[in-house]
């Protein structure tokens, strides 16, 4: 016998009810996946390729560099030669000191020297007041991870045997980014909590799933296929890392020989010094403002001579 008592559920309240479990399942896994290629895969892969290659992608790094500026040069010595203006050592000095200015920030990655090292640490350093709300954020972010994870709080065993540790780590070294990864992955519940009971509410945290988990594995197929992570099965495959070794070889030659053609340029247009003051250029302390008059109005928009 029924009883005419009791609260029947909706239909489509059961539906959204069970949809919703296990879209959280799945999109866990999903984001596990995930962290997995970009927290361990990826440092591997990086770390691999650059025992394999990191000679020659820094080699080939230089040669760009070099080859843009020399390149620059050219550009600019050609501006004044097209005025009809000589090509006077004051003059190059200066040209040499524009290209300086513009290829710093790349040379400085580079090849850092003492000097630029020294200012990217002067500007690196955190202020205090950040430090203050990084620990803070790790500090929250750590008590809602062990609240979800600890056995004694009726946690997950499966996620406590993940990322128990990683958590440890993450709170230690006070790697931010981490502990937020780890938390999107554990706390989806808190993230997807159905407020009320009404299919209204039901209905809106089903579709805000539907979305992020097409989303989270449209990202996790792209990061699959894309480098470094693609590169993983050939890692280990002599045939693919010769070839490899090769066309970097060849990418290497091509910036030389680019190079090599913008210098001779430069010698037959009377700029045959121009590593010299290239390279003192590096040391001069002249405000990028003396620049902006000499070059802008008597080259790119001043009115061409009669």
């Amino acid at each position: 016998m029924t009883d005419v008592g009791a609260l029947v559920v909706h239909p489509a309240v059961q539906f959204y009810r069970l949809a919703i479990v296990q879209m959280r399942t799945e999109l866990r896994e999903v984001l596990c996946q995930y962290l997995h290629l970009v927290m361990d895969v990826r440092p591997y892969v990086l770390d691999r390729y650059a025992e394999l290659f990191g000679e020659l992608e820094r080699t080939l790094q230089v040669e760009t560099l070099r080859t843009a500026q020399v390149q620059r040069l050219c550009e600019l010595v050609e501006l004044y030669r097209r005025r009809g203006e000589p090509i006077t050592d004051d003059l190059l000095r200066r040209i040499c000191q524009l290209v300086e200015r513009e290829h710093r920030m790349y040379r400085d990655r580079v090849q850092p020297d003492k000097a630029s090292s020294a200012t990217q640490q002067t500007s690196g350093d955190q202020s205090r007041a950040q430090q203050t709300d990084r620990a803070r954020l790790c500090a929250q972010l750590y008590r809602e991870l062990v609240k979800y994870l600890h056995p004694d709080r009726d946690g997950d065993a499966d996620l406590f045997a993940r990322f128990w540790s990683v958590v440890q780590d993450a709170y230690q070294t006070g790697d931010l980014q981490r502990l937020r990864a780890v938390h999107s992955v554990v706390c989806i519940e808190a993230q997807y909590r159905v407020v009320s009971a009404s299919v209204e509410e039901y209905s809106r945290v089903y579709r805000r799933l539907l979305y992020r988990l097409d989303y989270e594995r449209r990202r996790l197929e792209r990061i699959a296929e894309e480098e470094p992570i693609a590169a993983v099965p050939h890692l280990d495959d002599p045939t693919w890392i010769a070839q490899r070794r090769a066309a970097l070889q060849q990418q290497i030659e091509r910036q030389r020989r680019l190079a090599a053609q913008a210098i001779e340029h430069l010698r037959l247009s009377g700029a045959g010094q121009w590593e010299e003051h290239l390279r003192s250029a590096r040391a001069d302390h002249v405000p990028d403002e003396v620049f902006q008059d000499t070059f802008f109005e008597h080259t790119y928009f001043s009115p061409m001579r009669a």
